[in-house]
Formats: C-alpha cells, structure tokens, sequence
C-alpha cells in the first residue's frame, strides 16, 4: 500500500470514529446560537403552555368542569392555593398576572368553588377562562401546535405583541408601532422575562450586525483579507514540499467531508432548537410547507458557506500554498471554513432571514 493510501485509509477511519464519538458526546449539539434577552410589560398573546401556581383566582363564563367533580353552567369561580396548566392549539391572552385563555387544568389541595370549600380537587376547565394570579407563571413549549400555514417555524412557544409600544432587548430600549414575534420560553409575574429566537419587529427580523452598504462590516473585512491572499499567494508561491504534499490528497478530501458532516450536524441542532424543525426528520411535514422549511434551514447555511466558509478556506489555503503545501492547506482551510460557518453564520442568521423569510412575517 503506497504512503498516500495509507495515509487516506487512516483518515478514514479515524474521522468515522471522531464523528461516532461526536454524536454521542453532543446528542444535541452545542447551543451556538445566542438567544436575546427579552422584557416587556403589556399584554401579549402566547401560543404554548403555561404552568403556574400560588393564590389563584379562576373565573369561567360558559364553564364545562371535568375531573374528581363535574359540573356545567353559566359561571364559574375557583380560588385558593391553585396549581394550573394551560396548553392547546388556542391563544393564551396574557396581561401582567392575568391570563384569559379557553382550556385549562387545576389541582388544589384545597380550593373554594362558588363559594364552597372542597379538598383534593383536580380537572378540566373548558370556556371563557380568566385566571389571576399572584406570582409566577413558566411559559415554555406546548405538546400541541397551533398550525400556520407556510411559515416555517413551529407555534409551539410563540410570543406575540401587537398594537404597538416598547420592549427591552439585550438591555436596549425598541419601539414598535405594529408587533413583536419571536419564539421563545419565559416567565411572567409583573412583567414578562423571557429569552428567545427569530425576533422580528414590524415585519423585520432583528438584525445589529454592523454593516457598510447594507452588507455586514465582518464580512466584508474578511472577504477583502481573502482577496489578498489569494494575490499574495500567487506572487510568493513556492513548491517546496511538492511529492510529500501530494500524499495528502486524500487527507484533504476525508478532512474536508468529516468536519463538513459535524457543521451540518451541528447547524441542523441550532435550527430545531431556533425554530422546532429537525432537518433528518421533514418526512413529518408534508406538501409545500417542507419546501419552504428546507429553504428556511439550507438556503441560509450555502449563505453562510459562502459568506464566511469560503473566504476563511481562501486565506488558509493561500497560506500554505506560498510553502507549496497545497493539499494540507486546503483540508485544514475547509475544515476551519465549515467550523466557523456555524459560529459566525448563526451571528448573521437574522440578517440573512430578512433577505429569504420577512417577506412570509406577512401572513401573521
């Protein structure tokens, strides 16, 4: 066996190995994505479940009680120390400690019921349902997902602010005169906490990346840093280690299809965790909606390849290439391009959602 199939033989295996290894030890991935930091104090609707508990007060109009005790009628009052989860395709209204929803579930250990005390009591409430309470409440993922057609995100733990006003975001201050959506978990007692990705305002996602003419400044300053290279390299270029870089052909290749599979892997982890969506697992999501959930996840990854990937491959590979080490320059260029296409694409994803998905933030 000559020395460069050895050496791809052994690149092979090794990189098998390395990736099984990385799945196990990163089930998950690595949470890459920075979410934003979100307060807000008004009213807002949630799609998803809340949990809450403490002094509690329930009131139902058009009730249906199911559980340990049912009953049915025009109006209904539950107080006391109250556990409640709310969850369902509906909207949840939230307004401070007050949520106005239509389906939700209690257990109290005691509680009073139109005025009568019952003990050990636990059920369904179905209707017109306000529930006020003094305390917190979680706000976070819901089993059941109300369905929008065409947008490629799920409505599973979805916040949404209209009518305008203002909401602090990393600590900064924004208006907005129309909405605020994002999707997110948090918790609510005087004001609304939470942390969340995908943030639009008034049909735009939020993008603070600096920018010249409209393109980001760090892109920019890495694709001018790629350019020179590339002409440097073409000037200073030597072949001093012309024979023993080619046996590393096949180490380029290995090393370039290894780190490629641990960036997409990685990127299809931040997309299910930003928008719900598994990638390996779109058989789930029929007709159109698929193409669009597709295009929502890999349009915005070739982006990020070409944006960042290609450029940093560029000035590595350049690199080398004056020692006349192609082939190690252009296995260790995209190894480092496909790696930094995770970390510095995720930081540009809104920016790049405002030029593929803000036109689809119509259909809300």
């Amino acid at each position: 066996m000559s020395k460069t199939s050895s050496i791809s033989f052994v690149s092979l295996v090794a990189s098998i190995i390395i990736f099984s290894l990385f799945l196990n030890i990163f089930p998950n991935g690595i949470k890459i994505a920075k979410p934003f930091q979100i307060e807000y104090e008004g009213p807002f609707r949630f799609f998803g479940k809340i949990e809450g508990n403490g002094n509690v007060s329930i009131k139902v109009y058009n009730y249906t009680l199911e559980g340990n005790l049912s009953m049915s009628g025009y109006f209904l009052e539950i107080s006391g120390q109250i556990s409640f989860w709310c969850e369902g395709e509906m909207k949840h209204e939230v307004n401070n400690n007050v949520i106005k929803t239509n389906k939700t579930r209690f257990y109290a250990d005691k509680c009073l019921i139109n005025g009568e005390l019952y003990k050990n009591i636990h059920g369904n409430i179905t209707g017109d349902i306000t529930i006020n309470f003094d305390g917190e409440a979680i706000l976070k993922e819901g089993k059941q997902e109300k369905e929008l057609f065409l947008f490629p995100m799920k409505f599973n733990k979805i916040f949404l602010m209209e009518n305008g006003g203002k909401i602090f975001i990393n600590g900064k201050e924004k208006n907005f005169t129309d909405y605020v959506l994002f999707r997110g978990d948090g918790e609510i007692s005087s004001k609304l906490k939470a942390t969340g990705y995908i943030l639009a305002i008034d049909g735009k996602f939020l993008d603070e990346s600096k920018k010249l003419y409209f393109f980001p400044t760090k892109i920019i300053i890495l694709w001018a840093i790629a350019i020179a290279m590339l002409i440097i390299s073409l000037f200073l270029k030597k072949d001093l280690f012309g024979e023993k870089d080619k046996i590393f052909y096949g180490f380029s290749i290995i090393i370039s299809l290894l780190f490629f599979a641990i960036s997409f892997y990685l990127w299809n982890c931040e997309i299910e965790r930003i928008s719900g969506f598994n990638l390996l697992d779109i058989s789930n999501i029929k007709g159109l909606k698929s193409i669009l959930v597709l295009s929502f996840a890999i349009v915005p990854y070739i982006i990020a390849i070409g944006t960042v990937g290609l450029p940093l491959r560029v000035i590595i590979s350049s690199f080398f290439e004056i020692f006349g080490l192609t082939n190690i320059g252009k296995g260790i260029g995209r190894m480092v391009g496909f790696m930094f296409t995770i970390i510095w694409g995720l930081s540009l994803f809104q920016f790049i959602l405002n030029i593929t998905l803000s036109p689809l933030l119509r259909l809300l």
